[in-house]
């Protein structure tokens, strides 16, 4: 498997990667990262990798510093037994860090950092209290004790430097001092005095120059002071080193919290180098599922993004594989580039990388096989094609539905007829697990054989006839030519070598099939480009109908109009024929049906019906379905049912009719209809006031039957107040009523508790 990736330029994606890592124990990882081949490693993956892009694509600045290794640290100080507080200022910068990133943590892909966190934060507060971490030292209250050292060490100091600048002034002034200055040899402070005074400058002689000019001598008053002070910084070292242990005891209590953090935050410093070096080339993230065609729409070898070759043309592809897939084409036209090109593109999607496409769909492969290049060793005495066969076997003896195997000119290095016969097995052996299958080749055997399996597609890669280039560019369904001739035309072998070259082809006609092909391929483009200008006048007709369509709609609407101002007029007179009394009740409601069935006729009119259209049956008040239309009636199915009735007893847009017809007249004129209509609204009324319970129960069955029958929305109950035994009786017989929807005690105005509305269910 790691051969495999090393093929398909696994490494040197790594290696670009490892340019927007910080800490040298995250590049040390990314050196040993491998691909997931678990569907739900690879999608987690991708939605770490998606967290940290959407943070970047906000413009949030995550700051990332260089990191030294938790583990490293751990492992010098539990040999000495504790951290030098140069190491513990390399933890405490791990703290800063980590402070900086928190907040973006929260709910996120990397929650797990933030509770790592937590339960080492009190060595933060530790660490707080008794470091100078920008120092890397012990601070002078990091112990009582320490603090008392510290100040006697200062004041003996001050004691002695006091006292040594009387001395150099003195000597200085009777010049037994080379310079005028004093310095310090192995801890000790020293005068510099020339060599012939010597012996006039009482002291300890520490040290002679090269020259033997000068002598470095400790006054001798000034040798218990730096006595004193020697020993204090041993008693300071030494509670140093007690602080140290008790920090460091700490520490090592949550190593194992450490080491986790260590290996948490490699995964998101690795995570942020796959969104940074994806936004390098504008990547995509790819869409992830567990089986299915790989489907890439202008993709890319990233290498060629990355400028690693300026001689190599970046020229984008669609690559769709459903079972296998056959490339052919000319030399140096790209087929193994467009090989290695899925190959990686595969491989970066399950990783969480971004990839180098418009768009992308990868099935999930659990292995990857490539079978690409030279592999003889000559230590071992071995040929190419025997180190092939080892890696097709291997092949074999692994591949299953979830893997995908890249072959690269199979079957060379041995007789072509055997070795193309052997691999077109393997290839419909493979086929059949339903293994994805990718092959390059230039055999023309395994070209033709390739027809009698229909899983395996064909595709070649494009090649310039009139300037004899290659475009780069993969054709579905074509077969290519590997141009052999062509190309050492190009290179520079004379005409007379070429000649004889073809002449040994058993068959020319054979030899410039290919062109007659490319002719017809460039009428395939013909005949492409004439139907995108096609296309183009289609639209451009689209868009005259659209405009011709909201010019009718215009009329529509204003035909509209005009018949809802005569339909107001209509409207006005029935509403004052009723304010006038000229019109009786019975009247009333007929002229107002008559009204409402004009409206909805004329509504009718305004569209024609046609079959399959649904409508509203007016009668029945149910929704169908237009089955056949003659020339006054329709037949509708209602649910079972087919039945025919007059094209004005149905209505097309029906769900405009659930509302009132009267929805387009005006404000003032719906006023006037609504209290008409509430006055002549049909309803019951029933005294019950001196009947028994019985004998009003009986009474009330009575008169909901004929009210529901009659169309009837509601009954007035009057029972009056009295006990109240009657008024509980009513009502609690109307609780489980077939025929009741609801029930409320009337308004004050209508008598309150003493009479029951009953509003009933509505008759279909």
């Amino acid at each position: 498997m790691l051969k495999s990736l090393n093929k398909l330029d696994w490494l040197r994606i790594l290696n670009h990667l490892n340019n927007f890592l910080y800490s040298d124990f995250s590049k040390e990882r990314c050196q040993n990262l491998v691909p997931f081949f678990s569907y739900e490693e690879a999608i987690k993956a991708q939605e770490k990798t998606k967290f940290i892009w959407d943070l970047l694509e906000k413009g949030e600045k995550l700051e990332l510093n260089f990191l030294k290794s938790l583990k490293n640290l751990f492992e010098k100080a539990s040999k000495r037994g504790f951290f030098l507080p140069i190491e513990l200022s390399e933890i405490k910068k791990w703290f800063l860090t980590l402070e900086k990133l928190i907040p973006y943590l929260e709910n996120s892909p990397f929650s797990h950092l933030k509770t790592l966190y937590e339960e080492i934060k009190e060595i933060d507060l530790y660490l707080n209290r008794v470091l100078d971490w920008e120092k890397a030292e012990i601070k002078d209250r990091a112990s009582y004790n320490l603090f008392i050292i510290r100040k006697k060490l200062k004041e003996a100091k001050e004691i002695l430097l006091n006292r040594l600048e009387k001395i150099r002034e003195n000597l200085f002034k009777k010049g037994y001092l080379q310079e005028n200055l004093f310095t310090q040899k192995e801890g000790r402070y020293v005068l510099p005095v020339k060599v012939e005074y010597k012996n006039k400058v009482k002291g300890i002689l520490h040290e002679i120059s090269q020259s033997g000019a000068t002598v470095f001598i400790e006054p001798a008053s000034i040798i218990s002071l730096s006595n004193e002070i020697e020993n204090l910084r041993h008693i300071e070292q030494r509670e140093i080193v007690k602080i140290l242990k008790e920090v460091s005891q700490e520490i090592f209590s949550r190593s194992y919290s450490f080491f986790n953090l260590e290996d948490s935050y490699a995964d998101f410093e690795i995570t942020f180098a796959k969104a940074s070096l994806g936004k390098t080339y504008k990547g995509k993230f790819p869409l992830l599922k567990k089986e299915g065609s790989i489907k890439i729409r202008s993709g890319i070898h990233p290498l060629l993004l990355l400028k690693e070759s300026s001689t190599s043309k970046a020229v984008f592809n669609d690559f769709i594989i459903e079972k296998g897939l056959l490339i052919s084409g000319p030399n140096l036209g790209g087929k193994t580039v467009s090989l290695k090109t899925i190959g990686i593109l595969t491989l970066m999607g399950q990783s969480g990388f971004p990839i180098p496409a418009e768009e992308a769909e990868i099935p999930l492969f659990s292995k990857i096989f490539v079978d690409l290049g030279d592999d003889q060793d000559i230590i071992e005495g071995e040929s190419s094609f025997s180190s092939h066969l080892k890696n097709l076997k291997e092949i074999l003896d692994k591949a299953d539905e979830t893997t995908l195997v890249l072959l690269d000119e199979p079957g060379k290095g041995t007789n072509p007829e055997e070795g193309i016969a052997l691999v077109v097995a393997i290839i419909n052996e493979l086929l059949k697990r339903k293994t994805k299958v990718i092959v390059t080749t230039h055999s023309q055997f395994l070209k033709t054989l390739s027809l009698k399996m229909k899983d395996l597609k064909l595709a070649t890669m494009e090649y310039d006839l009139e300037t004899k280039e290659p475009t780069y560019k993969i054709i579905y369904n074509v077969w290519g030519e590997s141009l052999a001739f062509d190309l050492a035309k190009k290179i520079g072998f004379s005409e007379e070598i070429l000649s004889e070259a073809i002449s040994y082809l058993k068959n020319r006609e054979y030899w410039e099939w290919y062109k007659i092909v490319e002719k017809e391929r460039k009428k395939l483009k013909e005949l492409e480009e004439e139907f995108n200008l096609k296309l183009k006048n289609l639209e451009s007709k689209e868009r005259e109908l659209e405009e011709k369509k909201k010019e009718l709609k215009n009329l529509y609407e204003k035909k509209i109009e005009e018949l809802i101002s005569i339909w107001n007029e209509e409207f006005k007179k029935i509403i004052e024929g009723i304010k006038k009394g000229s019109t009786g009740y019975r009247k009333a409601i007929q002229n107002f049906e008559d009204f409402v069935n004009k409206f909805l006729e004329s509504s009718a009119r305004e569209e024609e019906i046609k079959e399959g259209d649904k409508v509203f049956v007016l009668p029945f008040k149910k929704e169908g379905k237009v089955l056949k239309v003659k020339d006054k009636m329709v037949e509708v199915k209602l649910g079972n049912f087919k039945i025919e009735v007059p094209k004005g007893n149905i209505i097309k847009d029906y769900s405009e009719m659930k509302q009132p017809p009267f929805k387009y007249f005006k404000p003032k004129d719906l006023e006037d209809f609504q209290k008409f209509y509430e006055k002549i609204e049909k309803k019951e009324i029933l005294k019950l006031m001196g009947l028994t319970v019985e004998e009003a129960l009986e009474e009330i069955e009575k008169t909901l039957n004929k009210a529901f029958l009659e169309g009837a929305s509601k009954v007035y109950l009057i029972h009056g107040h009295g006990t109240g035994r009657l008024r509980e009786s009513v009502r609690e017989y109307l609780k489980n009523h077939p025929l009741v929807k609801n029930f409320k005690f009337a308004d004050p105005m209508e008598g309150g508790t003493g009479v029951t509305i009953v509003y009933l269910e509505e008759k279909n």
